[in-house]
């Protein structure tokens, strides 16, 4: 019997891989993008009067001529020192429940990778102040994450109505509220729409390195490579210092079996970001197809202290103890990386992998397989090892 464990390579932290969602029409939604234009009138009311967004008051200050605010929006994630900071700040931040003060706690429980917290505060703030447009957009980002695209539509579709009826709402929030928007297109599989909005920002802020990224992401996820190579280097030459950028061509370098180059880049996006999880993982896949498993456990366990929630980290982890003999280690990683990610094919097939080639339980094996088979995330290749796989647990008078 083959034994192969799969892994894959990680792209971004918070944008979504591929067509999560489905391709079904929302309700009306072909006219929830705001537009370039209404980025620039919105701006020019911000700049008459004293206008401001609503803000947790740790956000950073923006100069009110600055186009967008998005830099306190997509923030790098914190370091495990950060981490910690947010943790003792959070367990001070529950004396009070005014909007400014539960608008940080979410903030603090979403860098933390705690969502259902997160969520249940930021409902919080909407009931004390129905109209909050940036609850309504980070709840609504939090909802991709989870892989809850419908529930995000319908809150982007609410913080429009916001938007457009409000005098008082910054340039920053309009630019947030789009790229989010984006984001739920390109997990509803709409990458036209999608795109038109990711290059409109750009034009809109040139260093606007998320629209960058997630743009060279979707290319990526259509295999068109070097499209998203032209996207990436574009970004590159205008925010040099970008961690997912940096990732996202460690990324192309490994499709194109260039590993040395693939770990310069993975190293660069550290330096850069060293709290850059995807970009661990990144390097922790490479330093295991070179069989240094310690190094890649180092980087993996590094990656999950900054985002537990990271189910590639997880699966990845899981793999390097399989090889190192640490098949009950394994089996909990694989696990909970179900857990935190149902729809991961690859924590799914391997822990069928584990299952009939170290547990001995063949039955549990081939459920986990035909699972696989039925997922709509896994790729014709891990089907295809599925298959073999599920040939070879069945007796041979059956085959």
């Amino acid at each position: 019997m083959l034994s192969k464990f799969a892994t894959k390579l990680v792209f971004l932290s918070l944008s979504v891989s591929g067509c999560l969602g489905t391709t079904s029409t929302q309700n009306a939604d072909s006219d929830l993008d705001l537009g370039s234009t209404a980025i620039v009138k919105i701006k020019g009311k911000s700049s008459k009067g004293d206008h401001s967004v609503r803000v947790a008051r740790s956000d950073l200050k923006v100069p009110p001529h600055a186009v967008t605010n998005w830099r306190s929006f997509f923030k790098a994630p914190p370091t495990v020192k950060e981490r910690s900071i947010l943790e003792q700040r959070l367990r001070h931040s529950y004396d009070s429940d005014d909007v400014d003060s539960l608008l940080g706690r979410a903030r603090s429980e979403l860098a933390l990778g705690r969502f259902i917290a997160a969520e249940t505060t930021l409902r919080l703030v909407l009931r004390h102040d129905e109209r909050n447009v940036e609850a309504m957009i980070e709840l609504a980002s939090l909802y991709l994450r989870l892989n809850r695209v419908n529930d995000s539509f319908d809150l982007l579709s609410q913080a429009k109505v916001v938007i457009n009826n409000s005098d008082d709402v910054g340039q920053g929030v309009a630019m947030k509220y789009r790229y989010t928007l984006a984001l739920a297109y390109t997990a509803r599989g709409d990458k036209e729409k999608a795109h038109k909005i990711l290059s409109d920002l750009i034009g809109i802020d040139k260093t606007f390195a998320p629209a960058y990224a997630t743009l060279g992401q979707s290319y990526l996820n259509s295999g068109r490579d070097s499209v998203a190579e032209f996207v990436i280097r574009r970004g590159l030459d205008r925010v040099q210092d970008s961690g997912s950028l940096l990732n996202l061509m460690g990324v192309i370098a490994q499709r194109q079996k260039r590993p040395e180059e693939a770990r310069s880049w993975f190293d660069k996006a550290l330096k850069s970001t060293p709290s850059y999880a995807p970009a661990l993982v990144n390097r922790a896949v490479l330093s295991t197809e070179n069989l240094e498993y310690a190094a890649a456990e180092q980087d993996l366990l590094q990656a999950l202290a900054l985002d537990p929630q990271n189910v590639e980290g997880l699966v990845a982890l899981g793999v390097v103890q399989k090889r190192q003999g640490n098949v009950s280690g394994a089996k909990a990683s694989f696990i909970k990386a179900i857990e935190v990610g149902p729809e991961d094919p690859y924590a799914r097939f391997n822990l069928a992998v584990l299952q009939a080639d170290e547990l001995n339980r063949p039955s549990e094996a081939s459920r986990l397989f035909k699972e696989v088979l039925q997922m709509s995330t896994a790729t014709e290749g891990l089907k295809d090892l599925a298959r073999t796989y599920m040939t070879d647990l069945q007796p041979k008078s059956n085959r």
